[in-house]
């Protein structure tokens, strides 16, 4: 018996005798459709009880709801000489040896474990939740039900007023879902919507992977989206919107993980994304009077992973409305952004973007940017160059992506476009591990700068900068940006 075999029995008995037979420790797992590929690369059990592990071009993942302690097994299919249990701010321990891999949870979680420093090379998602507590009646004729152990292929799933899509545990939906002027509508469960074929499903509409337009009263809980081809949870002037515990991850162009488009009094709290492009992106685009903005939003206690496209936490491109404001990022765990910036805002048009805050933010691993604050024209904006062949010739390759650039002769023309950014807050914002990237300030010109920014408590790696300097700043037409 292996070290780790030994600790694990060594583990699970002291369990059951402390606890003894009241034992409350529950584990709630879900069967697989019987077409569905167990995952090639990990086996995973629960207080010894096997839990299925689904695989995906990116990461397997292994799904379970608990009460009281969980103890975690996982055999890999490869020697294991580090294991890297992320977000680091939980302070997991994993006991491994050769193969095996032992941790122990006592509260829900959402984790990536990477081995042997590779966080490319298929990681494991963990995804551990508390048992279900808004599971709807399944005779309601107001509830569109999927059960599980099965595939569904519904095609464009359509909600109306007072509607609740259900997806069970085990059950996996290759559909989309759309709402529109609809209101108390919810999308739960703990099943999968599954984008593999969100191309063919969609056909000539122009609805994203759950669109939801013009509605009210919304709640998305506790599904996994996977492999979405599009932006995927996306409501679109909408007010009052609850998105909690969701599990969405990809590898696509475009497949921003939560886009808010015009939409008021929205929460995003206890979700996992992991996406190419923007892990979340507030927008005020699409054809609405410049009235319709968006404001107060808060989005708290999730884990972020940004891979090879767009930001992290961004506020842009396209900013359309007379205001974007009222935003508030909070005790989130950044663990990976693999290009682009942490903290973004792209301000590519009109909008005025103010009152905006990031505080008890951990970041893991950054590579390029870590604060990136700007106003531009940009391949998105409304006063683009209308001739395709112009925008390629005045792309800008440097600090951003679809940036263009402004010659002195366009630039007063290009400036009546142009919207502002200000009082932004970044406060206590923890660089814990990895490079300390540059960032970035730049306004567009005197009338349009980037003004009263506070950086308050920034620490990399235990150390607290004071400087701008330190803190690898650039500014330009910036004013009134303080760090202490």
């Amino acid at each position: 018996m292996t070290y780790v075999q030994l600790l694990h029995w060594f583990t699970l008995v002291l369990v059951q005798l402390v606890s003894g037979p009241d034992n409350k420790d529950k584990v709630i797992t879900w069967q697989a459709p019987a077409e569905i590929n167990p995952s090639a690369y990990f086996q995973v059990e629960v207080n010894n009880k096997s839990v299925f592990v689904y695989d995906s071009p990116i990461a397997s993942y292994a799904m379970f709801d608990f009460e009281g302690t969980a103890e975690i097994t996982i055999k890999a299919a490869r020697d294991v000489k580090w294991v890297d249990i992320r977000p680091k701010s939980l302070e997991i321990k994993a006991e491994f040896q050769d193969s095996l891999i032992h941790f122990t949870l006592t509260k829900p979680c959402k984790l990536s474990i990477e081995l042997n420093g590779e966080f490319l090379n298929q990681p494991l998602f963990v995804f551990a939740g508390e048992p279900e507590k808004n599971v709807p009646d399944r005779k309601n004729p107001d509830v569109i039900w999927f059960e599980g152990a099965r595939v569904h292929k519904p095609g464009i799933i359509e909600v109306k007023n007072g509607q609740t899509v259900y997806i069970a545990g085990g059950a996996v939906v290759e559909g989309i879902i759309h709402a529109e002027n609809a209101s108390n509508i919810k999308i739960l469960g703990r099943g999968i919507l599954d984008g593999t074929t969100y191309n063919e499903i969609r056909g000539e509409t122009r609805y994203r992977f759950i669109h939801l337009q013009n509605c009210s009263n919304i709640t998305i809980e506790g599904i996994v989206l996977e492999d979405s081809h599009t932006w995927q949870i996306v409501p679109v002037n909408c007010d009052n919107v609850i998105i909690r515990d969701v599990r969405i991850f990809s590898d696509n162009g475009s497949d921003d993980g939560v886009d808010i488009v015009r939409s008021r009094n929205v929460k995003i709290e206890n979700c996992f994304i992991r996406s190419k492009d923007d892990c979340i992106a507030i927008k005020t685009v699409y054809d609405y009077p410049p009235t319709v903005n968006s404001e107060n939003i808060e989005v708290n206690n999730c884990v972020f992973w940004n891979a090879a496209w767009g930001n992290g936490l961004e506020i842009g491109f396209e900013l359309r409305s007379e205001y974007v404001r009222n935003v508030t990022f909070k005790d989130c765990d950044i663990i990976h952004v693999e290009d682009g910036a942490v903290f973004s805002i792209h301000n590519g048009d009109q909008s005025v973007v103010e009152h905006i805050r990031f505080e008890n933010i951990r970041v893991e691993d950054s590579r390029q940017k870590l604060f990136d604050v700007a106003i531009f024209l940009s391949q998105y904006s409304v006063d683009r160059p209308n001739d395709q062949e112009e925008r390629a010739r005045r792309y800008l390759r440097g600090a951003w992506d679809g940036v263009l650039s402004v010659t002195a002769e366009n630039r007063e023309y290009h400036s009546q476009y142009r919207g502002q950014i200000r009082d932004v807050i970044f406060k206590d914002i923890y660089v814990t591990d990895g490079l300390l990237p540059f960032s970035i300030f730049c306004g567009f010109d005197e009338q349009h700068q980037v003004e009263n920014i506070t950086i308050d408590n920034l620490v990399v790696h235990g150390r607290k900068i004071t400087t701008l300097e330190e803190a690898k700043v650039r500014l330009e037409f910036a004013k009134n940006v303080q760090i202490f």
